[in-house]
């Protein structure tokens, strides 16, 4: 009987209280925000690319060559899981680093994390997570060994 007067007195004080406040959500913004990483000017070099995620050739460095803009040329430098030192590699890991860029600018993904040396033309990583509540579409983009010309 005393927790059901209790109970009842809880009832009636916490009708009589204030709501609780709650927070607005933002306002819808009528244009998407840009992200803000500058492109990367040369048009032609070479780099080493690693990728980390859940695919099969994962961790293995592809070597990349770039000519006006465009990949002419990768291949993987070790061999990894799948995959031989010496292969071409296919047609997703043929990035160039204006692509790894636009990936460290995708404002639409879950969260995005650059590391990008201060003076540096390019980042040194990129890593993307689309969708929080999503496992295993993850990807990590490594910069390395960039030569210009």
């Amino acid at each position: 009987m005393k927790l059901s007067l209790l109970a009842a007195a809880l009832v009636l004080t916490a009708c009589g209280s204030e709501p609780t406040p709650v927070a607005d959500d933002p306002a819808p913004t009528a244009e998407p925000t840009t992200g803000t990483y500058p492109a990367f000017a040369p048009a032609d070099y070479a780099y080493t690319l690693s990728v980390s995620c859940f695919c099969v050739d994962a961790g293995a460095p592809v070597r990349i060559t770039v000519v006006d803009g465009e990949v002419t040329d990768a291949v993987y430098t070790k061999d990894g899981r799948g995959v031989d030192e010496g292969t071409q590699a296919p047609d997703y890991r043929r990035l160039t680093i204006e692509e790894i860029i636009a990936a460290a600018n995708d404002t639409e993904a879950a969260s995005v994390e650059v590391e990008w040396p201060q003076g540096q033309e390019y980042p040194s990583s990129v890593y993307v997570d689309q969708d929080e509540q999503m496992m295993d579409e993850e990807i990590g983009y490594a910069v390395s060994d960039v030569v210009v010309g």
